[in-house]
């Protein structure tokens, strides 16, 4: 999954933002490409959509927060809808407006974060909306300054949490973390993720 979205967001960039050295094509193959990006992309979106509509769970599995085990969630647990907020940013760029408001006031009225569950902070870093941001800092506060893997969504760190982590989910936070840095004119959370990636 985590490689169709790699293709996915690559395909659409090179569409967006052409690389010079893609001048040799065509105009008539720039749309195309453009169209092949759209249908692959609404071919997932209105599949997800339509797999959690009437549902309680807004998850597609427990793999994308990377809790295979099923470790540390409460039984009322429904997920955290990361496909559906991951595609947010997509609908934007595709200049579907009207899609993305429903979406934003979908989420607003399902989705809650105050909820007791452990879920890894790599595969969950784009649910670093404002309203997370706080939350997900403490993740940071070690002493190498590489963050903790797993964090609850509910309390933040939790007492006697492993250290056990990734290169990749120490040194890829810079993106999400800068971008929350920029927002809100607070640069800790860039100073965080820097600090981490050294």
């Amino acid at each position: 999954m985590l490689v169709y979205r790699f293709r996915t967001w690559v395909l659409l960039l090179l569409v967006i933002f052409p690389d010079p050295s893609l001048s040799h094509f065509d105009s008539a193959k720039k749309k195309q490409m453009r169209e092949k990006v759209r249908k692959m992309f609404y071919h997932a979106y209105e599949n997800y959509m339509t797999r959690i509509s009437g549902q309680e769970s807004f998850t597609d599995s427990l793999s994308e927060l990377g809790n295979l085990k099923l470790e540390h969630l409460p039984q009322n647990y429904n997920g955290t809808a990361l496909t559906f907020i991951e595609s947010l940013s997509s609908l934007v760029i595709l200049g579907n407006c009207t899609e993305f408001e429903r979406a934003v006031l979908w989420l607003s009225e399902n989705l809650t974060f105050d909820v007791d569950a452990r879920v890894n902070l790599f595969e969950c870093k784009s649910l670093e909306l404002l309203v997370l941001a706080e939350d997900f800092l403490p993740a940071f506060d070690t002493p190498t300054g590489l963050p903790y893997a797993w964090i609850n969504l509910k309390y933040g760190v939790m007492k006697n949490e492993t250290t056990e982590t990734s290169t990749s989910g120490c040194g890829s936070l810079i993106l999400e973390m800068g971008a929350l840095s920029r927002l809100t004119g607070d640069p800790r959370y860039e100073s965080a993720a820097l600090r981490a990636l050294r």
